[in-house]
């Protein structure tokens, strides 16, 4: 679900470790409500887990992703026999707005889940993709789509930033290398009205969420959640340093995100919306 070139995982330590992100979506495929004459595109797909379930609901769905890797592996579990409506496109979505065959104007809906915070990050292309979006739309057609808001995650990310300068890393570079956009309500629906937007519904919500079951090595939870998705901090270190530095993250966290029973929790706080292209 990433969209920055050098930030990758495998579909199976994607499931593993994050598995419950396709699961914890029932309010904004609500929104979405896809119905059978309409054509979708998901915008960060992934490995197709989500993307499969509205398949069968809708004529076309189109599912981009920059990552060869997740949509490959999608497209082995979800194959064109079985799903012929879904079509995939390995597509670095910051740049969707010069795709002039995908940004023609046809599309009823476009969907996004877990996948904005990645490809919104960086500041010279935010507003490149949301007019790609807006040009994809028919007039009345819909962006729905739920991202990490303000204050998401906020614990992993301050414990990261410590344990990388408890290791010589300037806080200044960690904030560089930071591959995450969180917004505020206020600043999303400014950002979607500017390039033309209406937007109906936007919301923000704190869901504290279950991370991944922790053995007894201390592998696993919080740990492989940093190492999974918190790659590009840890990237600031050589190979051999960078589980060091998310066991210190870890240990960081081990009095605020560990539950008396062994489950991490991480503070999510999920951002959704959908906004309407103007007839």
């Amino acid at each position: 679900m990433s969209d920055l070139k050098n930030t990758s995982y495998s579909h199976e330590s994607y499931s593993t470790h994050a598995g419950f992100v396709p699961l914890l979506t029932s309010k904004i495929t609500t929104l979405l409500a896809p119905q059978p004459h309409e054509k979708i595109i998901d915008l960060g797909a992934g490995d197709l887990i989500l993307t499969s379930k509205l398949s069968p609901h809708c004529t076309q769905v189109l599912a981009l992703d920059a990552s060869t890797e997740l949509l490959t592996s999608g497209r082995s579990l979800f194959p064109e026999s079985k799903y012929p409506n879904l079509q995939t496109k390995i597509l670095d979505c910051r740049y969707l707005l010069q795709e002039k065959e995908i940004v023609d104007g046809s599309w009823d809906k476009v969907f996004s889940n877990a996948a904005l915070h990645w490809i919104l990050r960086d500041p010279t292309t935010r507003l490149d993709v949301l007019r790609g979006v807006h040009g994809c739309l028919k007039p009345g057609g819909k962006f729905v789509a739920e991202m990490g808001g303000f204050g998401n995650i906020d614990e992993i990310h301050v414990a990261i930033t410590a344990a990388l300068v408890m290791s010589g890393v300037s806080a200044e570079k960690v904030r560089e290398v930071n591959p995450w956009f969180y917004p505020s309500k206020e600043f999303m629906k400014k950002m979607l009205e500017e390039v033309g937007f209406e937007v109906e519904v936007i919301e923000i919500e704190y869901r504290p969420t279950e991370l991944s079951l922790e053995d007894e090595g201390g592998e696993g939870g919080v740990k492989a959640w940093i190492e999974m998705f918190g790659q590009r901090f840890l990237e600031l270190m050589g190979e051999g340093e960078r589980g060091k530095v998310a066991a210190v993250a870890r240990g960081l966290l081990e009095g605020i995100s560990r539950r008396e029973d062994g489950r991490w929790i991480a503070g999510y706080v999920r951002l959704r919306w959908v906004a309407v292209k103007k007839a």
